[in-house]
């Protein structure tokens, strides 16, 4: 019998050791058996190039292991750098031991397993073209599926997400502690459901625990939302269903909630430390999404809508696909095509970084390129922007690990090389990189978004959507250079960013032919004005030569009335290049890099500067902009004198800091270091790349303890700094007028105290 539903999910059945298919039909989810499916791994060992040992007598011996199913001998790329396919071993395994398998096969002669890492789920989407969230087709016999086909194309961007039952909760512990406590009972269960609250509340905590359970029997979720329901939620609520003689079952196959743990770590990650719990939680039947791990990374999957596109672009399973990193988004990517190039995946990295001298490093070691501008308030300010410059760059330029030649003459003829500009190396054409080929599927998938977004189709859906594939994009540059990057290179990273050089050079020489001049550029954005006012349909006619020029898709952001870009606090007459702001001529307000889009900015500051810039942008040129600065300083003022007054809730004057280092490692007395030590003090657990939030209390104190209070310690007794947070909103007001212009604030009361030196 046929039937057609939405494959949600995959999951390994230890005891039947096979896949189970996680399947919605006819408004019903409901696993199934599939057995027609063997991971598999392969083999590079010495047994094979020994004279001792004939291929049969390989075969044989594997197979007697009690988990191989299949063995054969198959000829593989063992590296993205092999020209010829080499004979390798291809060991089939039951689903349940590909691990266990593996880890055995190590122990042969000289034994390279290829493929280790990819799980079985992974293996099985990757063979079968099929991801979570797809239209399928199978046929039963009985409950076990005997054929499965996707019905969806991975390419298409208008596709259908299935509807699902999606419920949230929340534990609320019965606790006099400031943080809840393991054996500290339950008081309350709240579960959101279709826009309402159920309050689950009984005097015994066992009650509790069960009727929980019968609403998620009753309910019936696909998935289930927690907030650090991997760090803490579950392990509390196993815990205490322990305690009361009961099991949780919170997966469809009625397995006991299992929290599996490992020792949390910190790292770094584009320049900032992460932090990530040791503890993890995977439901079978039911997908898990923990919405404080999943906004964990700067661009991680927001909304079901981009764990949806993330499973189509990774191939995974959705509960581990909405806790990857960009970078492990990336690495999926590549591992596909992997599969489909007859690429053997490594288990490590083989691409080690060539040696090079001192004046070499100098050369290949620039980064990409930025024009330093002039602190100033500039009228009528045309912004441009590539579409993902660098992702582009290395789709059309074929740039990949293995298609770098460093060799003089390139042993497969001149016509196929690109020569890399300012570098001694080239680019290979001959034949497709895997990184470039990779990154193809990305970059045409968030174009096509984009025309869907401006087309006005589902344009809220098509935004997370793209915001996913921006994510990934924006990480595929980085992750080229990453140390452990299985198809990484550090001569292809640096290709990326000679191209990118001399691209923006070839943009300014255009923006010159048309009487533009570039007064900043950052990268893959540039900021033109013209000798009188600049034309929107001039600023269009730009963006379409570079794009004809340089293959990069470049648009228009839009034209400022005036554009500022601040004064350095340490060096006023130096701007910094990420911080700017200005108004469009059709009224429209943009930052960047000032206290309104900083993390660590309180609501009461971030308020304040809001409403300057709202005062400033009442000026329709230079001139009145700066007629304006008097009356935005009063803003400032009337901002400040509330604080005096004491008329500021709190609340909004919280901050917020991420750790970067264990509170225990912490030397100087920082205000990230006090508060960490408060609330260890208190009995909370931390570790570096967590965030800690707290109020200035009185920030001049002698001792650091009284200078900030950690927003769990509040009581009726905490009071704020009014000259602290009078301080921080002054430097927001300075942070939105270049330093040459601070005096004019004085015209509206000459009393007024001058925050620095006039210029």
């Amino acid at each position: 019998m046929k039937k057609t539903g939405w494959l949600l999910d995959c999951s390994v059945d230890q005891e039947k050791q096979a896949l189970t298919l996680w399947i919605k039909s006819e408004g019903k989810t409901k696993g199934y058996t599939y057995r027609g499916f063997q991971p598999s791994v392969y083999v590079s060992t010495d047994l094979m190039r020994s004279m001792n040992w004939s291929k049969n007598d390989i075969l044989h011996a594997v197979l007697e292991h009690p988990k191989v199913v299949h063995t054969e001998i198959v000829r593989k790329y063992t590296s993205v750098y092999d020209a010829e396919r080499s004979p390798v071993l291809q060991v089939f395994t039951t689903p349940d031991a590909q691990r266990e398998v593996a880890r055995d096969l190590e122990k042969l002669p000289g034994a390279t397993v290829f493929h280790a890492d990819i799980d079985p789920v992974h293996q099985f989407f990757i063979a079968k073209d099929m991801f979570a969230f797809g239209r399928v087709e199978f046929e039963l016999r009985g409950d076990e599926i005997v054929d499965v086909e996707c019905l969806d194309e991975r390419e298409n961007p208008k596709y259908e997400i299935p509807e699902l039952e999606e419920l949230g909760f929340e534990v609320f512990v019965d606790t006099e502690q400031i943080f809840p406590r393991m054996e500290d009972g339950i008081h309350h269960i709240e579960v959101y459901y279709r826009g309402e609250t159920i309050r689950i509340e009984d005097e015994e905590e066992r009650s509790i625990l069960y009727r929980f359970q019968r609403i998620i029997d009753k309910i019936d979720p696909d998935v289930i939302f927690t907030r650090r329901g991997d760090e803490s939620l579950f392990r509390y609520l196993s815990l205490r269903a322990k305690v009361n003689g009961m099991e949780l079952k919170l997966s469809r196959d009625d397995s006991p909630l299992k929290v599996t743990y490992q020792e949390p770590q910190s790292f770094w990650q584009y320049n900032r430390i992460v932090f990530k719990s040791g503890t993890q939680v995977t439901l079978n039947g039911r997908i898990h999404i923990d919405r404080g791990k999943t906004g964990m990374h700067f661009f991680s999957p927001v909304g079901l809508e981009g764990v949806v596109e993330s499973c189509r672009l990774a191939l995974g399973r959705p509960q581990r696909v909405s806790r990857m990193t960009i970078g492990g988004v990336n690495a999926a990517v590549q591992y596909y095509n992997a599969f489909k190039m007859d690429i053997l995946i490594p288990p490590v990295k083989r691409n080690p970084e060539f040696l090079k001298t001192l004046n070499e490093l100098a050369s290949i070691d620039r980064g990409g390129l930025i024009l330093q501008p002039r602190p100033d308030i500039y009228e009528n300010v045309a912004e441009c922007d590539f579409s993902s410059m660098y992702p582009t760059l290395m789709v059309n330029k074929n740039i990949s690990p293995e298609t770098i030649c460093t060799r003089t003459d390139c042993p497969y003829g001149r016509e196929h090389c690109i020569q890399v500009p300012e570098l001694s190396f080239k680019i290979c054409t001959r034949k497709r990189g895997i990184v470039s080929e990779s990154l193809k599927l990305l970059v045409n998938r968030r174009m096509k978004f984009k025309d869907l977004i401006e087309e006005g189709q589902d344009a809220k859906k098509y935004e997370f959507v793209q915001n996913t594939l921006k994510g990934v994009l924006v990480s595929c540059f980085g992750y080229l250079g990453f140390k452990n990057a299985k198809f990484g290179r550090v001569e292809a990273h640096t290709a990326v960013t000679a191209f990118a050089r001399d691209v923006m050079l070839r943009t300014q020489e255009i923006g010159e032919e048309m009487g533009l001049e570039m007064i900043h550029g950052i990268v893959d954005s540039v900021w033109l004005q013209a000798e009188g006012e600049v034309e929107y349909d001039n600023v269009v006619e730009f963006c379409e030569r570079v794009t004809k020029d340089v293959e990069i898709q470049m648009s228009p952001k839009g034209v400022y009335r005036w554009m500022v870009i601040p004064s350095s606090r340490l060096h006023p007459s130096i701007a910094p290049l990420n911080r700017y702001y200005g108004v469009y001529r059709n009224g429209g307000i943009k930052t960047r890099g000032i206290e309104t889009r900083r993390r660590d900015t309180c609501l009461y500051v971030g308020d304040c500067q809001k409403e300057m810039i709202k005062t400033l942008s009442r000026g329709r040129d230079k001139a009145g902009f700066l007629e304006q600065i008097p009356s935005t300083y009063m803003v400032c003022q009337e901002y400040i004198n509330r604080l005096h007054d004491d008329d500021v809730d709190l609340r909004d004057l919280i901050l917020n800091s991420t750790l970067t280092r264990n509170p225990h490692e912490y030397r100087a007395t920082s205000r990230a270091a006090v508060v960490a030590q408060q609330l260890v003090k208190a009995g909370r657990e931390l570790h570096a790349g967590q965030k800690v939030r707290y109020v200035m209390t009185s920030a001049d104190s002698e001792n650091p303890i009284r200078r900030v209070c950690a927003l769990e310690l509040f009581d009726e007794s905490t009071r704020y700094d009014p000259i602290a947070y009078a301080k921080l909103c002054e430097r927001a007001f300075e942070s939105l007028v270049p330093a040459q212009y601070l005096n004019l604030r004085k015209e509206t009361d000459p009393e007024q105290t001058v925050l620095i030196k006039n210029m």
